[in-house]
């Protein structure tokens, strides 16, 4: 595609702002809670040639796993909605992949500036 700017729909840049915030969100939950969402025993196989181990865990609340559901069923409809948008087909189909990385690229976030260090 030429290096031309391109006039997304304001639903379509919408829907990809949101989902790039659902994948933050999922990415912190992930994060942030137990390795398991299910309660695990654990394991420690860091004698073998490839290190593994877990701690045992009770696993996620009914709470965060229903919240994490949610988003996960959200993030789904919006891929579906960006995905089958009209949209695309008014670009040329050498061309689509290439505007879809590009609205993928004008709406992520700005990267956060690291912290201040003293």
């Amino acid at each position: 595609m030429p290096d031309q700017n391109i006039d997304f729909p304001k639903d379509l840049l919408d829907a990809r702002r949101e989902l790039h915030a659902i994948h933050a969100e999922l990415h912190t939950m992930q994060a942030d809670r137990p390795w398991s969402v299910e309660p695990n025993d654990g394991w420690d196989d860091s004698a073998k040639w490839y290190p593994s181990v877990r701690p045992a865990t009770e696993g996620w609340s009914a709470e965060d796993t229903k919240a994490y559901a949610t988003l996960q069923e959200r993030a789904r409809e919006l891929s579906a909605f960006v995905i089958t948008h009209t949209f695309w087909g008014t670009v040329d189909a050498a061309e689509r992949a290439e505007a879809r990385s590009k609205l993928i690229h004008a709406t992520q976030p700005a990267p956060a500036e690291p912290a201040a260090t003293a």
